[in-house]
């Protein structure tokens, strides 16, 4: 065993999480000693390397702001177009064009990118060098020795020689092998299992080619290419990705509930087209044409952990700590929450102002984070299809999102206990308006809708939303209470969204109760349901805030929708 020098911290595993924890750590002191551990050696393929190339706001501005890597990005990868999804249709899944589309028609106001994770991680590995990073490729971790009183120790191979180095931190960024995870007994599995398969081809497998040249209405109602958008093709139990991958390549995913798509079914290349044969046949017609770069799979990919952090001096990040799901891209979003962690906690050992209530809340915040993603994601599954309750589903979470979690990071509010505890206050009420309305989704999906649409701006079709997302535009605000001024609006605009999806849902599913909300349409939102016998017992007519006026929401929500037999708008009003 050859011994090696002390560290302050050593990351074990060089991919995405680790190397940005790697720079982190180096942009927030030049004084550690880091050694990063590796299995893989540089170079690093492009195009057909790892999943995971999808990023939202959060993790954008995680890689472009805190990283420091906003030129980088805008030059070397894909700014995306936003999130796509395409739902059932009156023609079936072979005519694209009559399947109802939410996405946007331009790129959004806050960059996120189409990331070349290849390309990415090398250029990582060189920026973390460069800064004095020891990163040893080729290196597979054998054993992590924690020691609570003093120095943890890692062992690890390169060739037939073996080491091992001391160390104040050990940070276990090796993805799915989950080495501290299962080494301490904090693994913990999703309920539910669900699976997914991928393959990139060499070339542009554009979702526009689906659509007939002569369909122009279809094309030109997004201004630009939708082949930079993480494109979602939905059904009952399963979503199919299209993603770019730059610079004219692209990802093919199967995502899909083990329950309803059963993962023998398209677990190969072969099943996979026979599968997409059946079930998007527009996808299996133009893969055939492109090269095969790779195929991969992966069988129950959700899961959580009991602790992801630990005042004896040991983190956990990236797939190492817990995965959610892909639908919404949340991936950077939670490496970019871990990483700020760590470097926080890193930073108060060495002031010697690390306490264990500090690792108990930044456990707490975390994984509640990460469970509730898992949980509002899969309990949609079986109704995907659902065009009018997936895309009212769709803004709920995204109002969700873009009021509480995206400014929460952006504000770097979430690395301080105080300030976060004053900004779960102010969303608590949320929170339980949140399970109802999860449970309306699913109750709504019960019923067939006799609303439809044929295409939702997010951005532009919703001055709302939109306002929320612009707050969260970087630079970095420093104002506690301007922020908070904004979170108290934002919680405003929740609870009358809440109100508005559910007078639709009612106007839908029970016309002829509508009348009792005519009068006075402000409900309790911690009440909402779609079981008119629990109304009273639960106190829906008896609200706990003030009314105000729904207009302008109702408006703008009631005019994206249009009833299937008459094509009439629908009125989301009471």
């Amino acid at each position: 065993m050859n011994s090696c020098e002390r560290y302050d911290v050593i990351i074990c595993g060089g991919g995405i999480a680790g190397l940005c924890l790697a720079r982190q750590l180096t942009l927030d002191s030049n004084e550690l000693r880091v050694l990063v551990l590796d299995l893989l050696k540089r170079p690093l393929p492009d195009a057909a390397f790892k999943v995971g190339e999808s990023t939202i706001e959060t993790g954008a501005c995680y890689y472009g702001q805190t990283l420091r890597l906003a030129d980088y990005l805008q030059r070397e990868h894909l700014e995306k177009l936003g999130l796509r999804y395409f739902y059932k249709g009156t023609g079936g899944n072979d005519r694209l064009a009559l399947r109802p589309e939410y996405g946007a028609r331009r790129f959004l106001p806050a960059h996120s990118y189409q990331l070349d994770r290849g390309k990415l991680e090398n250029h990582l590995r060189n920026l973390v060098e460069q800064a004095g990073v020891r990163l040893r490729e080729g290196a597979r971790v054998k054993d992590i020795r924690l020691n609570p009183e003093g120095d943890h120790v890692v062992s690890w191979q390169v060739g037939g020689e073996s080491y091992e180095a001391p160390c104040r931190w050990v940070v276990d960024a090796m993805g799915r092998r989950r080495y501290l995870q299962y080494k301490l007994g904090l693994d913990k599995e999703s309920a539910g299992m669900f699976n997914s398969v991928w393959f990139r081809v060499r070339g542009k497998l554009r979702i526009g080619d689906f659509v007939p040249p002569e369909e122009t209405a279809w094309h030109t109602r997004a201004e630009e290419d939708r082949w930079h958008s993480t494109n979602h093709l939905m059904g009952p139990g399963y979503w199919v990705w299209l993603i770019p991958l730059g610079p004219d390549n692209t990802s093919v995913g199967i995502v899909a509930s083990e329950a309803l798509h059963p993962f023998f079914t398209y677990n190969t290349y072969e099943r996979a087209l026979e599968w997409l044969e059946a079930n998007e046949p527009l996808v299996a017609r133009d893969a055939r044409k492109y090269e095969l770069l790779d195929f991969l799979k992966l069988k129950n990919y959700s899961y959580s952990s009991k602790r992801a952090f630990s005042a004896e001096r040991w983190s956990c990040v990236g797939e190492a700590a817990g995965f959610a799901d892909p639908y919404y891209s949340v991936g950077s979003n939670m490496i970019a929450f871990a990483n700020g962690f760590t470097v926080k906690m890193i930073a108060m050992d060495r002031a010697e102002e690390l306490t264990r209530d500090y690792v108990d809340y930044a456990n707490r915040f975390f994984l509640t984070l990460l469970d509730a993603l898992t949980d509002t994601i899969h309990r949609a599954y079986p109704f995907l299809d659902k065009a009018p309750v997936m895309a009212l589903k769709t803004i709920w979470d995204y109002y969700i999102g873009w009021a509480t979690t995206d400014p929460q990071y952006y504000d770097e509010i979430y690395l301080d206990p105080r300030q976060a505890a004053a900004v779960s206050g102010l969303i608590s009420p949320i929170i339980v308006t949140q399970a109802r309305m999860m449970r309306l989704f699913e109750d709504w999906a019960q019923h067939e809708s006799h609303y439809t649409f044929d295409y939702i701006d997010y951005i532009d079709d919703l001055p709302t939303l939109k306002e929320l997302h612009v707050r969260t535009l970087p630079p970095r605000s420093t104002d506690f209470r301007r922020f908070t001024t904004h979170l108290r609006q934002a919680v405003d605009r929740i609870e009358e969204l809440a109100i508005v999806i559910f007078h639709l849902a009612v106007r839908d599913v029970y016309p002829e109760k509508l009348s009792r909300f005519e009068a006075n349409p402000w409900i309790n939102t911690a009440a909402i349901s779609l079981d008119p016998s629990e109304w009273e017992e639960d106190g829906l007519f008896s609200p706990r805030t003030q009314p105000r006026d729904l207009s302008l929401l109702r408006n703008e929500i009631g005019r994206l929708f249009v009833t299937k037999e008459a094509r009439q708008p629908v009125a989301a009003g009471a």
